[in-house]
């Protein structure tokens, strides 16, 4: 019973504050001694810094979302020998590290053909196997 009333509560403050109506709140932190300017940069910090951190989260799952899709395009080039693609790999191959370690095409998983693309700009890529396929 007593948790419900404190998290009631904790509700109806926050409620307050994300309408706007902090005021009585930062005056009673006042009263307390608290630096009211000190907390607003605190918060304001924190806020940035998730905020930053959470961007980076999102465009790495794009980022992989579209290596998965650009890799799995690839694949099925290969599978389906389709001239254009298999040689955009073979260009990558040669100006890679990979000219030894990957010589048979035929023989490469969706890994190997992911380690192979990392590095490229990934939304120009899918946009050429794309118009290949067309």
């Amino acid at each position: 019973m007593k948790n419900n009333f404190i998290k009631k509560i904790d509700e109806a403050i926050i409620t307050q504050i994300i309408e706007g109506n902090s005021s009585a709140y930062d005056e009673i932190l006042r009263e307390q001694g608290y630096n009211i300017n000190d907390i607003e940069n605190y918060a304001n910090k924190n806020f940035k810094k998730h905020s930053f951190l959470l961007k980076g989260l999102i465009n790495k799952q794009k980022d992989l979302a579209l290596l998965e899709k650009a890799s799995l395009l690839l694949q099925n080039a290969l599978e389906k020998n389709i001239d254009k693609p298999i040689s955009y790999l073979r260009n990558l191959i040669a100006n890679n590290q990979f000219q030894v370690q990957y010589r048979n095409l035929d023989n490469l998983g969706l890994e190997e053909i992911k380690e192979i693309i990392k590095d490229q700009n990934l939304l120009e890529l899918l946009e050429q196997l794309e118009d290949d396929q067309k």
